[in-house]
């Protein structure tokens, strides 16, 4: 062995004076009493370090599934190192080596691990896709909460020639959930694969679809129907409930729908729609209070939607009226009332959106009951409300 002395001047940094001071071109002892753990798409090894003095860390070195060469590096302050990036369960083969602090490498140590059911597999078992209004829902499972990315690949022209033309979807999540929407009501084949961030694959899920037919329901059939008990407009003639279908989707006051702030009880505003329609979707745009925001004072937080083709002239919420979505809007941000951050304003801008359940009935007359607004009381104030379906 070979000593230096290593002379440290003020400022130096940390790498500078953590660096060694000995020199050691002998390679260290090997790990041993190695222990494999096998989990999902992984392993735990651990292991008893060698004696050594200025042993430094301990390196697996391995092949991942898709054919990389793969190395995780453990510190001499621990005996464990997790292994990563297998995409089936075959044996696979790991070399532990021990690393001093002159970067000598031991002879290896050769272990065999067996991982489990990788996460690509996980959620390819569990993926749904199922038609809907303007496209298709796609759920799966991800319980280890690996980041996965589903592929969806479509056959438009019928030939067996895949394209990639729908974006993929990217999450962690333990439930993947996605909504596909702007596909034509065509019948064709779709195919989805799922990948991990080592490039490992699934098997391919391929299905046939026929989305069903959407569109913007057209407004100009639309009137206002008020039945008794439903809530009373702030300025008649002027606030009218008209200015919810009007198409100025962020209109300045007065052009909105509002009702008197005194309200005691949640309050309903009913909508003949001059047709019976299934829904899809619907888009809510609130107003913009000067001076406040968009998630304030009697803009909807929570609402529910009811649909009836015959409803009681009492206007009571009876046999003839059904529920048909209940719809809790939420800040991007979490942030409390009054603030409002750039993702806040953006979603409020573009309007707040939600889906209907599939296999609903058509309904002709719609209520948008207002459970209860930002401010935590009764009365509405909506700039635009929009329906989609067929």
């Amino acid at each position: 062995m070979t000593f230096y002395l290593i002379i440290i001047a003020i400022g130096c940094k940390q790498d500078i004076l953590n660096k060694a001071e000995i020199t050691d071109t002998n390679p260290p002892g090997v790990v041993s009493n190695v222990t494999v753990v096998n989990l999902n798409g992984k392993a735990t090894l651990t292991y008893s370090l060698p004696g050594n003095n200025d042993l430094l860390y301990v390196k697996a070195v391995y092949q991942t599934s898709s054919g990389h060469t793969a190395e995780v590096k453990a510190s001499h302050y621990t005996n464990t190192l997790t292994v990563v990036g297998f995409g089936d369960t075959l044996a696979h083969t790991v070399q532990l080596y021990a690393v001093n602090s002159s970067e000598v490498a031991s002879a290896p140590v050769t272990v065999t691990v067996n991982p489990l059911t990788p996460a690509i597999n996980l959620a390819r078992r569990s993926l749904s896709v199922e038609a809907t209004f303007g496209g298709f829902n796609l759920t799966c499972n991800n319980p280890t909460q690996e980041n996965l990315d589903i592929i969806p690949l479509v056959d438009t022209a019928g030939n067996g020639k895949w394209e990639q033309t729908i974006d993929i979807i990217y999450s962690n999540s333990p439930v993947i959930t996605s909504e596909v929407r702007g596909l034509p009501a065509i019948t064709r084949k779709y195919a989805f694969v799922v990948r991990d961030r080592w490039l490992n694959y699934s098997d391919t899920l391929f299905v046939t679809l026929t989305p069903l037919f959407e569109q913007m329901l057209p407004k100009s059939a639309w009137s206002y129907f008020p039945l008794p008990n439903d809530c009373t407009i702030l300025s008649p003639g002027t606030t009218d409930a008209k200015n919810m279908w009007d198409g100025n989707f962020n209109g300045a006051w007065p052009d909105v729908f509002f009702t008197v702030e005194t309200s005691i009880t949640p309050q309903t505003i009913t909508i003949d729609l001059g047709a019976a329609h299934k829904f899809s979707r619907l888009l809510m745009n609130p107003f913009y209070e000067p001076g406040y925001g968009y998630y304030v004072k009697g803009d909807p937080q929570s609402f529910e939607i009811w649909g009836s083709n015959n409803p009681n002239a009492s206007g009571a919420y009876d046999a003839t009226w059904t529920k048909l979505l209940t719809c809790d809007v939420v800040k991007p941000s979490g942030s409390p009332y009054g603030t409002e951050t750039a993702a806040d304003i953006t979603l409020a801008t573009n309007g707040w959106p939600f889906d209907f359940p599939v296999g609903q009935s058509a309904y002709r007359y719609v209520r948008i009951r207002n459970l209860q607004n930002w401010q935590g009381s009764y009365f509405m104030s909506i700039c635009e409300f929009t329906l989609w379906g067929n």
